[in-house]
């Protein structure tokens, strides 16, 4: 499982009042990766703050399942990835869900699967969900709480990064939650063909 995010020179992802972090290359390479993935996952907040409909536009390619990991269902049902006229979407919640919201996003066509009492999904079982719809390859476009939890949990094969040239100075990072540190091996870095961002790829430690 690849993770990708791009982020200010201070590690940040995201700020009010900022302009777009990555550049146009950038954007095409993220759009590659989701070609190339069976799904892409997200969380709540990303759904609520970018407004994201996470289909591939910049590049040839099938649409991958958008899978949201939302433990409490607050992504609004008016959000562009529940569109399912473009692409399917997974909604993973618990038994906290609204009710009134499943109900919504249901007749929508939006799959809802409810695992476990909540508030917090287990991200092991999410994926081991996934594994049993013949989901191979998902990507993990954020936020920083989603890609903490899968690294912290010992669930991310890679890491890549994109470093824009900005400081924020504020706003969410690119690794949020509690939990040990987590050691990465960089394996490759190259400068973007903008000329003025980095790529690095990171994998996790295994020892």
């Amino acid at each position: 499982m690849t993770a990708f995010s791009t982020a200010s020179v201070d590690g940040r992802t995201w700020a009010q009042g900022a302009e777009r972090l990555s550049c146009p290359h950038d954007l095409r390479r993220l759009h590659s990766l989701r070609a190339s993935s069976d799904a892409v996952m997200v969380g709540a907040t990303t759904v609520i703050v970018d407004d994201p409909s996470l289909t591939v536009r910049l590049v040839e390619g099938r649409n991958p399942l958008r899978v949201i990991v939302d433990g409490l269902l607050r992504s609004p049902p008016s959000s562009r990835v529940f569109d399912v006229s473009v692409a399917p979407t997974l909604v993973l919640t618990t038994g906290m869900a609204p009710r009134g919201r499943v109900d919504a996003l249901r007749r929508m066509g939006v799959e809802v699967v409810e695992m476990g009492p909540g508030p917090r999904l287990n991200l092991g079982a999410a994926l081991d969900a996934l594994g049993n719809r013949g989901i191979e390859s998902v990507l993990v476009e954020g936020g920083g709480t989603l890609t903490w939890g899968m690294l912290s949990s010992g669930l991310l094969d890679e890491l890549r990064v994109t470093i824009s040239p900005m400081g924020l100075g504020h706003g969410p990072s690119l690794l949020e939650g509690p939990g040990s540190p987590v050691g990465l091996e960089l394996v490759s870095h190259e400068l973007c063909e903008c000329g003025q961002e980095v790529h690095l790829i990171y994998r996790p430690s295994r020892g």
